[in-house]
């Protein structure tokens, strides 16, 4: 008995590493890519006060390009290193297809579009809330969306790692270590509660960190049911096109506050029932389980 319990306890530090690890990852690409910046500007520049350096450094070294290829060269770090981790120590060397995955492949499908466009209306309606609450989240959240290119003119790069990398990324970190440690110590809910908890602290800002805990409520459960991350970065990357790429398109409601309450409800039903449709149609969930644990 105290064996096991000792053996579970070491897998309590995976719960963290992975927030850690991406964190260290961001701020020693940050640094030297500044540092690049001084060397490359030390070569080059030929005249003006050190003030005019140090201004003409920080201008390139904030522009969207160069956030843009920092983010990118972090994904890629991180999703070499979170890949082999998530493998090796929680998967023994083996990653779980989508084979066998679904008992009812229409029921699955139907539930990752309506999870992915549901989310999206939860997020605008979050959103809203929490900024007429706080605008200070909002000017906040404004500041870092507009550092880090992404806006209504964002470059490609920015495009490439917003829904495909970054996605990628996050649900090997959240999804896949933190989930499966969080697992081996303690009931899958709370391991599912820990997980969102950690992906809405990783995002460093508070009107993001509530939407992406609420996210990560959904995706961890989804995880639960198909044990597959290929699902979940499959609706996490569905989430970010729509949100990124659509956002404008999005049918809005009315301005009123009954019109707002109204959609509000009708975006959360709609989350619901697509949970509802994905829990029927995953195969590790029996006949007559539908209901036992939501």
């Amino acid at each position: 008995m105290n064996q096991n319990r000792e053996d579970k306890s070491k897998f309590i530090v995976w719960i963290f590493l992975p927030t850690i690890f991406a964190i260290l990852v961001q701020s020693a690409i940050a640094v030297m890519a500044l540092q690049f910046y001084i060397v490359d500007k030390m070569a080059n520049y030929t005249s003006g006060s050190y003030t005019d350096f140090m201004k003409e450094v920080f201008e390139g070294y904030a522009g969207s390009d160069s956030v843009a290829m920092i983010s990118i060269l972090y994904a890629v770090v991180t999703i070499v290193v979170g890949f082999l981790v998530f493998r090796n120590k929680f998967r023994e060397g083996q990653l779980s297809t989508l084979a066998g995955k679904s008992k009812n492949l229409g029921f699955t499908i139907a539930g990752m579009v309506i999870f992915t466009l549901a989310m999206q209306y939860v997020t605008i309606y979050l959103v809203n809330s929490l900024s007429a609450a706080f605008p200070s989240w909002l000017l906040e959240y404004q500041e870092l969306m507009d550092s880090a290119g992404i806006d209504s003119e964002m470059s490609l790069l920015m495009i490439l790692y917003a829904i495909i990398l970054g996605p990628v990324c996050e649900e090997l970190l959240f999804r896949g270590i933190t989930f499966f440690a969080a697992k081996k110590v303690m009931p899958v809910y709370f391991a599912i509660l820990v997980q969102a908890i950690m992906f809405g602290a990783f995002h460093m800002n508070k009107l993001q960190g509530v939407y992406a805990f609420v996210l990560g409520l959904g995706l961890g459960y989804i995880m639960y049911l198909y044990d597959n991350l290929l699902m979940t970065i499959a609706v996490h990357v569905a989430y970010n096109f729509v949100g990124t790429i659509c956002s404008e398109i999005l049918p809005a409601g009315g301005n009123s506050i009954l019109t707002f309450f109204l959609c509000s409800l009708a975006s959360l039903a709609a989350a619901y029932a697509s949970i509802l449709l994905l829990r029927n149609g995953a195969a590790s969930v029996k006949d007559g389980e539908f209901f036992s644990d939501i």
